[in-house]
């Protein structure tokens, strides 16, 4: 499709007045809904994380454990503080090249570090969970065992299940990023 072929097409759709302020409106990021429940969900989290690490001490016997535990705990939750707050700055702000396909392709790599990252801080945080509540035994029973087993099991899943998430929306981005540039080459 030729340049000109493309504009006399776009000038004869039609055209609606649209306001400034409805255009803003529509521009801007943060209103958008699925960001108000990602700021939602971030804030119960949060909440909830740091009312765990509020009570963990007196709860599930902190005071019991190596202090390196306690830390290697705290670390954890602050890990998957961090994972939020860093796919809420991902989300929040999908513009930053100065086209449409350049945009793209930055937020396309932010997608994929942004997986490593969410994958390895949760699979890195519920082994060290899984550590601290295993770190007061002195002799460890069979059962004990089992439970490290069904923790890995459980760890392996949820990695697994992560990537083929993020996988799935990898490929939808990639995919679409791949049209854009399809498109803008015949173009």
């Amino acid at each position: 499709m030729e340049i000109e072929n493309f504009k006399s097409q776009y000038q004869s759709a039609g055209s609606t007045k649209v306001s400034k302020d409805l255009l803003l409106k529509m521009l801007s990021v943060n209103r958008h809904p699925i960001l108000k429940r990602i700021r939602m969900q971030l804030l119960i989290e949060s909440i909830a994380w740091i009312l765990f690490l509020a009570f963990y001490y007196d709860f599930f016997d902190g005071h019991l454990k190596p202090v390196l535990w306690n830390l290697a705990l705290v670390f954890s939750a602050g890990l998957i503080l961090v994972h939020n707050l860093l796919g809420y700055q991902v989300t929040n702000n999908p513009i930053h090249g100065s086209n449409l396909v350049n945009s793209l392709e930055i937020y396309l790599q932010k997608l994929k570090n942004y997986a490593f990252v969410s994958i390895s801080s949760r699979v890195l945080a519920i082994s060290i969970m899984c550590g601290f509540f295993l770190s007061g035994l002195e002799n460890l029973a069979p059962r004990h065992f089992m439970g490290i087993v069904v923790f890995a099991i459980i760890i392996t899943i949820q990695a697994v299940i992560l990537r083929r998430v993020w996988s799935k929306r990898i490929q939808t981005i990639s995919s679409k990023y791949q049209q854009l540039i399809t498109t803008s080459d015949e173009i």
